[in-house]
Parts: structure tokens; sequence; C-alpha cells
């Protein structure tokens, strides 16, 4: 049986995947995508946030493209943020 955050690791998984698969390469999650991706699934995150910016602040090898290893950074600063937010009264 998975644990809590096993399960929460597959999800962070399967939701690249849903957006990187769009264009058929499961590597890959290009400008168009990202923008949906990031506007659908952390609305609050990029509220304030330029999305085109954010994605070439992320694609860090510059291929136009954010491959999973990038795409973690994002998660990373939405979970910083979120827990953040946690903690606020």
């Amino acid at each position: 049986m998975a644990t809590e955050l096993e399960k929460a690791l597959s999800n962070v998984i399967e939701v690249y995947h849903n957006y990187s698969g769009i264009k058929g390469n499961h590597h890959a999650l290009y400008r168009d995508d990202f923008r949906k991706m990031v506007t659908t699934e952390c609305p609050q995150f990029v509220q304030n946030k330029n999305t085109e910016s954010l994605f070439k602040e992320l694609d860090v090898n510059s291929d136009n493209a954010i491959n999973f290893e990038e795409f973690l950074v994002l998660v990373i600063r939405v979970g910083v943020a979120a827990h953040k937010d946690s903690h606020k009264e």
C-alpha cells in the first residue's frame, strides 16, 4: 500500500504527464501546455505572475520545453508558497 507521500509524488507525476502528453512527448512540457497547466493546477501561485517569464526561468537548458526536473523546481516553489500560506493567521 502506498504511503501518503508516495501518493502525492504519483499525483505530481500524473499532472506533469497529463500536460506534457498533450503533444505526445511525456518528457517535454511546451509553452502553451505549461501555461494551461499552471493556470489550471496552481492558479493562486501564478495569480500575479507572467507565465512566459516563469517558463523562461524554469527552462534552464533553453530547449523551449520544461522537462520533469525543471518542472520539479516549480513544484518546490509552489510547495514552499503553500507551506508559508498554511502558517498565515
